[in-house]
């Protein structure tokens, strides 16, 4: 079954798919998406939550775990070229010999993989997922903290989490993230996985942001950081103007990545 048939009821349906693809919605622009009143989307809110399909919160909705297992799934053959011509410029720009904290997500895994052209890392990551990936490589150092394992994309998480990450000092963390907002507000959708990202930032000399076009209209709800504490910004479009602005005022390198260049690479 997919998400456009778990109900029956094309505007419940509707409902779930934009919460699965966006993470959290308030009630307001559900309602204006979904041209009915904010009423009827409380009602909606309610019934699917007593479902078990999406999640209740003050003045919205977020996944529930068996929406997040579907979208993590869908996310992962979204937009994959895009993505990877972000993780080949990463990786292009990463120096060898550096530490490195990697977060959790899709795009992160991409950039795992293409990382593996890189030699003598130290990768500290709460992504299961990620160090599946670079563990075999003879000249890395992978490292995971101990923490609570999330069964939907293999993150780690919790305070035991967030301490271990505190005791490093890593030269660069690479992060995706929920949205990007145009007043450079960095978002995550989930409280304890942006406790371990606030964690990263703190303790990096350097913040890489890795995003495609869809981050600049997703919404999120918790707040992880500023755009204007990043080095660089890698993404596969230009950003909206405000939000472009906003980068121009914290000297934020933005790197425009080419779907060319990884067609041909896969031509190749």
């Amino acid at each position: 079954m997919s998400l456009t048939e778990l109900t029956g009821n094309p505007r419940h349906d509707r409902l779930i798919t934009l919460i699965a693809e966006r993470g959290y919605m308030n009630i307001e622009d559900l309602a204006q998406i979904l041209d009915v009143s904010t009423q009827t989307v409380r009602r909606d809110i309610r019934k699917l939550s007593e479902m078990g399909l999406i999640s209740r919160h003050h003045g919205g909705a977020g996944r529930a775990s068996s929406v997040i297992n579907t979208a993590f799934e869908q996310r992962e053959i979204s937009y994959t070229d895009e993505k990877i011509a972000i993780a080949r410029a990463i990786a292009d720009y990463i120096p060898d010999g550096c530490t490195l904290f990697l977060t959790i997500g899709t795009t992160v895994e991409h950039i795992a993989r293409a990382l593996e052209v890189r030699n003598n890392l130290r990768i500290i990551t709460n992504s299961l997922r990620v160090a599946h990936i670079l563990y075999k490589h003879s000249e890395f150092e992978v490292m995971v903290p101990g923490g609570t394992l999330r069964p939907h994309n293999g993150g780690i998480i919790g305070p035991s989490a967030v301490s271990f990450v505190e005791g490093f000092r890593a030269d660069y963390l690479i992060t995706s993230m929920g949205a990007l907002e145009n007043d450079g507000s960095i978002l995550e959708f989930d409280v304890n996985e942006a406790a371990i990202a606030k964690a990263m930032i703190a303790h990096s000399r350097h913040l890489l942001l890795a995003a495609d076009h869809t981050k600049y209209h997703a919404s999120a709800a918790v707040a992880i950081g500023n755009v204007s504490q990043a080095s660089a910004l890698f993404t596969d479009e230009q950003p909206p103007a405000q939000l472009a602005s906003r980068l121009r005022q914290g000297q934020v390198e933005v790197h425009i990545s080419s779907l060319t260049d990884t067609q041909e690479s896969q031509d190749e």
